[in-house]
């Protein structure tokens, strides 16, 4: 499957990660509709992206396995820069690892001064759970989804044909994945002319992941039905 095998109108087009660009992207196209619970965070390793899936999110960003890293991000909602009260800064945001399933959350708790951050915790996570809850209805429905995949890390064939499989037994309709490889040295996109059904691998280049022109290309001919 190619690139132009993949364009067309689908019902749902959902991100699945390793970071907020295919949720950003997709929303500059207006091919996104809802938040999911893996768009606005890390999920730098593939198998674990899959365990989370097969689990259907059970053990997903629980308080326990929860432990903030020495390193400060930016607080964005819905993909929109949050500014400091009064100032033209971007606000602070505490970077959180879920040890569970190695993904980390980087935006969802706004740094306050003489404040944890275990705090927003509750209210953070009524929003995933509602976000899970949407994901897992949403996919199930769908008659028809695209799922994006951007994978910083060389991907493994196995764990690839893997995702695949398992989101086969969470969705009743068709679906295609569409995987970006980025890779040193490549001026644009490489359609990697997979022989597999349902998977379009390609690979973009890795020093601008957030090139619009290169996204423009990738996204270009898929549009969601009305």
């Amino acid at each position: 499957m190619n690139l132009l095998d993949i364009k067309g109108s689908y019902e749902l087009i959902a991100g699945l990660g390793s970071w907020c660009g295919p949720a950003l992207h997709t929303k500059r196209h207006d091919l996104r509709r809802n938040s999911f619970p893996l768009d606005w965070v890390q999920s730098g390793f593939l198998p674990e992206v899959n365990r989370l899936l097969k689990n259907k999110f059970e053990g997903y960003m629980e308080l326990e396995n929860m432990h903030e890293k020495n390193i400060l991000a930016h607080f964005v909602d819905e993909g929109n820069v949050v500014l400091e009260p009064g100032g033209t800064q971007p606000s602070k945001a505490h970077f959180i690892h879920d040890s569970q399933y190695k993904i980390d959350s980087v935006h969802d708790f706004p740094k306050k001064p003489n404040q944890d951050w275990i705090v927003q915790y509750p209210a953070f996570k009524n929003k995933l759970n509602h976000r899970i809850q949407n994901f897992l209805t949403k996919i199930e429905q769908s008659k028809n989804t695209l799922f994006i995949r951007y994978e910083w890390s060389t991907a493994n064939y196995e764990d690839i044909i893997e995702l695949q499989s398992i989101l086969s037994q969470l969705t009743t309709g068709k679906f295609n994945l569409l995987f970006m490889q980025p890779v040193d040295g490549l001026k644009g996109v490489t359609d990697m002319n997979w022989p597999h059904d349902g998977i379009c691998f390609v690979r973009v280049p890795r020093n601008d992941p957030s090139n619009n022109a290169i996204w423009d290309q990738v996204l270009e001919g898929i549009s969601l039905t009305n």
